[in-house]
């Protein structure tokens, strides 16, 4: 199995917040082979882009 990554969201707009974590493989299949992963907010629909760390295992953001 391969590398963990954590993916971080947080919207500047509404505050809302959200984290996965996911292998690179994964991360390629979902939203590309892309430098940066865009996303939506899924309360107010705002583009963001996503933080990508390599996932530790700790549970802090």
């Amino acid at each position: 199995m391969g590398k963990k990554y954590r993916i971080n969201t947080s919207c500047p707009r509404c505050g809302c917040t959200a984290t996965s974590a996911m292998t690179e493989e994964e991360i390629k299949e979902k939203y590309g082979d892309v430098p940066n992963i865009e996303l939506e907010c899924h309360e107010c629909m705002m583009k963001l882009e996503a933080d990508v760390q390599e996932d530790d295992g700790s549970d802090k953001s």
